[in-house]
């Protein structure tokens, strides 16, 4: 039941995430625009994981190959995707839609790599933290106090999420799905509107109007 309650709540958060970034973000200057949409994939990614756990709860191989499909997508291409959006941001790195195709083939092949040769765990812990180091570098050259500390609120949450809870969790013995996605739902909203409010300053796109 747990689990139930806590796909719905991130089904919720990152679908809206998602959403909202694309909706209130429709006039960003191109670069922008790539990276808006590199994020709200990454979100729909989780929205997908999330949704695999709300409906694929019989137990056979064809549910356990898409949960786990949809649990890689999450770990090895969402959250280091989340991790590259706010890294280009904070350097000015302009990558077009084939660059961020390539980088996103790029972390399939390594993951398969590491998976055939049995460093799958090994990877996963290294990316976890690369991840983690990225949006903590990100952080520093934020422009505002605001967008700083909601980004530093989302980091907090996504290492809580990788390093404790996730399947494959460094700093416990075994990972705990409920909370893993609860601690998601909590961080990718905080993200998401770090990233908006950064797009703004950067002159990316206009102010959301009030209704």
């Amino acid at each position: 039941m747990q689990e139930v309650i806590a796909s719905v709540i991130l089904l919720i958060s990152s679908l809206a995430s998602a959403l909202w970034l694309l909706h209130y973000n429709k006039q960003a200057q191109e670069e922008h625009h790539f990276r808006i949409r590199v994020f709200a994939l990454s979100s729909l990614f989780i929205s997908g994981y999330a949704l695999s756990h709300l409906f694929l709860r019989d137990p056979n191989s064809h549910t356990s190959t898409l949960l786990q499909m949809t649990e890689n997508l999450t770990l090895y291409v969402s959250l280091p995707f989340i991790a590259t959006v706010f890294i280009a941001m904070s350097k000015g790195w302009h990558w077009s839609m084939a660059g961020w195709g390539r980088w996103l083939l790029g972390l399939i092949a390594f993951f398969e790599l590491t998976r055939r040769t049995d460093f799958g765990a090994s990877y996963s812990y290294t990316l976890s933290l690369l991840v983690i180091a990225a949006l903590l570098l990100s952080s520093i050259a934020n422009q505002s106090n605001m967008t700083r500390l909601l980004l530093l609120a989302g980091t907090v949450m996504t290492a809580i999420g990788s390093l404790v809870f996730s399947p494959i969790p460094l700093l416990m013995d075994e990972g705990n799905t409920a909370l893993f996605m609860l601690t998601m739902a909590l961080s990718i909203p905080l993200l998401m509107t770090s990233l908006h409010f950064r797009v703004q300053e950067a002159g990316g796109s206009p102010p959301a109007s009030r209704q």
